[in-house]
């Protein structure tokens, strides 16, 4: 079982937030560019995702590089525990 603060903190969130950091991504949630030359806490500064699967229910993903991406800040904050999958809009019925 993961620690506590897996996938948010020691050295080896350290080296995959920097990697996820060089690949200079767009916000996974909204689209738009993100302002690396910003920081913490700026709303449109970098921040690390776990998306599309939040930690909160994959903690075994806390550390994947293919389930980080760049975000804003101020998007990664709204979304809390949802995987938005963006562009899927609502379903046409309940299923």
């Amino acid at each position: 079982m993961p620690s506590a603060n897996y996938g948010r903190r020691g050295r080896n969130w350290t080296r995959v937030k920097a990697e996820v950091r060089a690949r200079r991504e767009h916000c996974c949630r909204c689209g738009q560019a993100v302002r690396y030359d910003l920081q913490w806490p700026d709303p449109d500064s970098f921040s690390v995702d776990h998306w599309p699967h939040p930690l909160s229910t994959h903690p075994h993903l806390g550390e994947d590089p293919g389930n980080l991406h760049a975000a804003h800040l101020k998007c990664n904050q709204s979304a809390g525990d949802r995987a938005d999958l963006p562009g899927l809009g609502t379903p046409s019925e309940d299923w």
